[in-house]
C-alpha cells in the first residue's frame, strides 16, 4: 500500500484501529455464549433423564402399540443424545486455541522509533521537520500493522462463528428430539400403551 499522507493517514489509523478493536473484542464472543449452551444442554439432559426414567424396559412390553411407542421414543432419545454430542464437538472446536495476532509490542515500536530517529538525525533534518517525518513514518507503520494483523483475526473469528452456528443448529435439533421423545412417552403413558415403571 503506497504511504498516504496527512489527514488520510489519521483517518485510516482511526478506522483500522476500530476494526482491530472489534476483532479483538469478538475473540471472546464464543466464550460469552457458553453459558447459554450449558443451560440448554442442561435442559436436554433433564428431559432425557425424565424420559428415560419413564420408559419401561423392552421385556415389560406385551403388545404392538407399546412396542411402537417404545421404539419411536427410544429412537428420538438416541437422536437427542447424538445431537447433544455434536453440540459439544463443535463447541470444543470453536473454543480451541487459535493463533490470534496482535499489533507489535511497545518495545518493538519504540525500537523502530529509535532507528528512524537516528536515520533522520544522520540526514541533518531540522527538529520540526524530523518530528513530522517521524510521526508520518510511525503512523504508516501502524497502518501497515493493522493491515497485516486484522484480516487474519477476522478470518479466525468468522470460522469460530461458523462452528458456533453449527453447535447451535445441533442444539436446536437435540432439544426438538428430546421434546418429541418426552411427548410420546407422556402420551403413551396416559393412554396406557406403556406399563408403569416401578422404581
Amino acid at each position: 500500500m503506497p504511504p498516504p499522507s496527512g489527514e488520510t493517514t489519521k483517518f485510516l489509523l482511526g478506522t483500522f484501529g476500530e476494526f482491530y478493536r472489534q476483532e479483538v473484542a469478538a475473540e471472546e464472543d464464543v466464550h460469552r455464549s457458553l453459558p447459554f449452551f450449558g443451560t440448554a444442554l442442561g435442559l436436554v439432559i433433564g428431559a432425557l433423564a425424565y424420559a428415560a426414567g419413564r420408559l419401561p424396559g423392552w421385556t415389560a412390553l406385551n403388545y404392538p402399540l407399546a412396542d411402537a411407542a417404545f421404539a419411536i421414543s427410544a429412537t428420538f432419545l438416541l437422536m437427542a443424545i447424538a445431537e447433544a454430542a455434536f453440540v459439544l464437538f463443535w463447541l470444543f472446536r470453536a473454543i480451541a486455541k487459535h493463533g490470534y495476532q496482535r499489533i507489535g509490542s511497545e518495545k518493538a515500536l519504540a525500537a523502530r522509533l529509535e532507528e528512524l530517529r537516528a536515520y533522520y538525525e544522520r540526514q541533518g533534518l531540522a527538529i520540526d521537520r524530523r518530528d513530522r517525518a517521524l510521526a508520518a513514518d510511525m503512523q504508516q507503520l501502524l497502518v501497515e500493522s493493522y493491515l497485516k494483523v486484522t484480516p487474519p483475526n477476522r478470518e479466525l473469528n468468522l470460522r469460530r462463528y461458523r462452528l458456533r452456528a453449527l453447535a447451535a443448529a445441533h442444539l436446536l435439533r437435540s432439544l426438538t428430539w428430546a421434546l418429541c421423545a418426552t411427548t410420546i412417552i407422556l402420551v403413551a403413558d396416559k393412554i396406557g400403551y406403556l406399563p408403569k415403571v416401578t422404581p
